[in-house]
């Protein structure tokens, strides 16, 4: 009995195995156990059943021992459970064409039983999981320690019967299914191959890149045909708990170089696919007939998914930019950066990701969506914009073909959600904890008056596509953001590393993959702030009080946006009040950038917006008004009240003009102290721009691309009304001690303060 049940074992592993002799495996029968020892698979089977793209190719995949536990009679109720002590898996990233063509289906026999549901229920614990990947560039690894497959309840709690596991709605015939992959390790990395490196030299390669999370869990739902088993939809959730990575510059530079060879990898084998006809991964149920409340209906509805979609939640992200490539480096002068380093921190990261969902849907259905938003509001009416513009430039029987097909446009979009974010200002060796600023912070006070469940970050990016067909014109891919309530610190030194840093990546972005691009791609952008405060500090000397500290730029809400066709209305009324003069006078100055381009472009913003040529980026502000305080929980000081503006940026190859226009009165309110500190921070920010321009002609010597892009800048004021208020009393002399004791007698002493 023993041997015919190991040659039906080896008979069923032969698929998936290689040399399987009886030796290998032990059978008890009667207590439901069987092992397996040494067992190599067959790589090429392997990698057609995973459906695995054609530049990733297995080499070998082995298992030292698996025990295998069946409850003969209890298996309807508890998993067969699969024990694996240790998985090792080889992988090739290759541009290498397949010699094997894979067959056009996998699966021929489409019966849905017993078997079927005892397979759906297993559960899989292996011990160790190591995948080591390799290419004629770059290697590395992935591992994960105590990795555990179970079938959860739709709570997502263990359970002892497998059917409590399942929801089953008779009316509809569908069937969801709950799993859950858990692990308490995970360790990523990778490296790049030196010059003389071979393949099989990976492991003697130092690993630059290292990511280690803590345990972690991904949640599954799947959405079958219960009479048949086929998949309709499912949905992968994945959770991670606190996530920490210290990178250096030479890391980012390495996982940058390691993206570009993956993605050439990818171009390299990709084929043209044919388009076929295809349903939505947003599946509504076909019945016609309304199901009754049944208690399997409703509990059923509560749980069920209607696309296919995945996503990724991360509770707190830790993240350190280092510069450790500094040593032996020259740097320009008055650079007090060697080794900085910059942390950021992500609260309640999340990323969803929905590969196909109808355009015109309302996306109610989607995960910790809410709705209506200013996103799902905008992109009614691009869609409504765009439906209009690319019927009006077709004919007749082409318009109406178009009709018929626009409401089978599909969206693809991912969403980007941030509870919280703290950027930390750049630190040294010599910085004190302390000492230490946040550059960008959420505003804390600001976020009590909006709703909770808002987050800092919100970005959505949506690109549309036909299922059918890729002969009609689509709309252009759009980019929403909604940021705020925030605090934004003007802080040089991080500004001048920041700009060192970025040069530095960008550099490594650009090389190589700036001349595979063959077209520009239009993309509709739109960026709301919510709240935001700019904090600029002054020159203050900590002696006397009396002078400001910080100069703090405020308003509730500021848009930013490129699409003009769409919102006609945002340019109304700009530039209504500006005469010839006022641009003819543009000839009077000696200026450095071309003042003819800067003339174009403010006679063109003055036209409709639909015979403007070239992009342009609108700016609209509601009230903004700037104060100036001693630092936080003091009083501040108005300097300008509340002014509306609007600013339009047209770019061009020789230079960015800047045009802005206050929509409202301007009223400036400048006492003796903040007129002085405001001088003193003019001064501050032309040495500092001197300070920017020397920094990039050093950092960019030994480029060859380099390109320096001026900046002009116009200004229109209607109206202004300033009010200059003197100081009395005896000012301080610089012998004056102390300043603070003078600064307080010689205010109380003031009637103006």
């Amino acid at each position: 009995m023993t041997s015919i049940i190991k040659n039906q074992i080896i008979k069923q592993l032969s698929k998936y195995a290689r040399n399987v002799t009886p030796d290998q495996i032990t059978v008890e029968i009667l207590r439901g156990k069987s092992e397996l020892k040494d067992v190599e698979l067959n790589e090429e089977v392997l990698t057609d059943v995973l459906e695995l793209p054609p530049w990733l190719r297995i080499r070998r995949a082995y298992c030292n021992r698996v025990q295998v536990k069946v409850s003969w009679t209890k298996l309807t109720t508890v998993p067969v459970k699969i024990f694996v002590d240790e998985i090792q898996v080889d992988v090739v990233l290759s541009e290498a064409q397949p010699t094997s063509s894979r067959p056009t289906t996998t699966v021929a026999d489409m019966s849905y039983g017993f078997a079927n549901k005892v397979a759906e229920g297993l559960s899989l614990y292996v011990n160790n999981v190591e995948v080591n990947f390799d290419s004629a560039a770059f290697g590395g690894s992935i591992t994960f320690t105590r990795l555990s497959v179970e079938s959860r309840s739709p709570g997502w709690q263990v359970v002892d019967d497998l059917h409590f596991t399942r929801i089953t709605d008779q009316s509809l015939d569908q069937t969801l299914l709950f799993k859950q992959v858990s692990w308490s390790l995970l360790r990523v990395q990778g490296s790049a191959h030196a010059p003389d490196s071979q393949q099989g030299n990976r492991r003697n390669i130092n690993a630059p890149l290292r990511l280690i999370t803590n345990g972690g869990r991904c949640r599954i739902v799947v959405k079958k045909n219960a009479s048949d088993g086929k998949v309709l939809c499912g949905r992968i959730q994945v959770i991670s708990e606190d996530l920490l990575w210290t990178a250096t510059l030479p890391q980012v530079r390495s996982a940058i170089e390691f993206y570009k060879h993956l993605l050439h990898l990818i171009n390299k084998t990709q084929k043209p696919l044919d388009v076929l006809p295809q349903e939505s991964t947003l599946r509504p149920d076909k019945r016609n007939a309304r199901p009754s409340g049944t208690p399997s209906h409703k509990v059923f509805q509560n749980f069920n998914i209607h696309q296919t979609s995945f996503h990724l939640y991360v509770d707190r992200t830790d993240f350190h930019l280092c510069d450790d490539d500094s040593a032996g480096r020259t740097f320009p002068e008055g650079w007090n950066m060697e080794s900085g380093a910059m942390q950021i921190v992500l609260n309640r990261l999340s990323v969803d990701v929905y590969p196909s969902t109808p355009a015109a849907s309302d996306r109610s259905i989607w995960v910790r969506y809410n709705v209506p938003n200013n996103c799902t509001t905008w992109m009614t009416q691009l869609l409504r914009q765009n439906y209009e513009k690319i019927s009006a430039a077709l004919d007749g029987s082409a318009r109406e073909r178009f009709a018929r097909m626009w409401p089978q446009l599909q969206t693809e979009s991912i969403v980007v959600r941030i509870d919280d974010l703290d950027v930390k200002c750049v630190s040294v060796q010599s910085t004190k904890r302390d000492a230490l600023q946040s550059l960008f912070a959420a505003n804390a006070k600001s976020r009590l008056s909006l709703p909770s469940n808002l987050p800092i970050l919100h970005l959505e990016l949506c690109n549309f596509f036909y299922p059918a067909s890729q002969s009609y014109p689509l709309p252009p891919s759009s980019t929403h953001i909604q940021l705020g309530p925030f605090n934004l610190l003007l802080d040089t030194q991080t500004i001048r590393w920041m700009a060192y840093m970025l040069a530095d990546i960008s550099a490594a972005l650009d090389d190589g993959m700036r001349s595979s691009a063959t077209e520009n791609v239009q993309v509709d952008v739109r960026l709301d702030m919510l709240m935001p405060k700019i904090i600029i500090p002054s020159c203050a000397g900590e002696e006397d009080k009396r002078f400001p500290k910080r100069f703090v730029v405020s308003t509730s809400t500021l848009s930013v946006t490129n699409c003009l066709n769409s919102e006609s209305s945002i340019l109304s009324g700009f530039l209504n009040h500006i005469t010839t003069g006022a641009i003819d006078v543009l000839d009077n100055f000696k200026f450095v950038m071309d003042a003819e381009s800067l003339k174009n472009a403010i006679v063109g913003l003055k036209q409709p917006v639909e015979t403007f040529l070239g992009d342009a980026w609108v700016l609209n502000t509601s009230q903004i008004w700037i104060d100036t305080d001693g630092g936080e929980d003091v009083a501040s000081v108005p300097l300008v009240g509340d002014v509306t503006l609007r600013c339009c940026i047209v770019p061009n190859d020789k230079q960015i003009n800047l045009i802005m226009e206050p929509q409202s009165k301007c009223n400036i309110v400048v006492d003796h102290f903040q007129f002085v500190q405001f001088m003193k921070l003019l001064d501050a920010i032309t040495k500092f721009a001197d300070q920017m321009d020397v920094d990039k002609a050093f950092f960019a010597k030994e480029a060859s691309n380099t390109k320096s892009i001026a900046l002009a800048a116009y200004c229109l004021l209607n109206q202004v009304s300033a009010n200059l208020l003197l100081a009395t009393g005896r000012l301080p002399g610089p012998y004056d001690k102390p300043f603070a004791q003078v600064g307080k007698d010689a205010s109380r002493n003031s009637p103006g303060y």
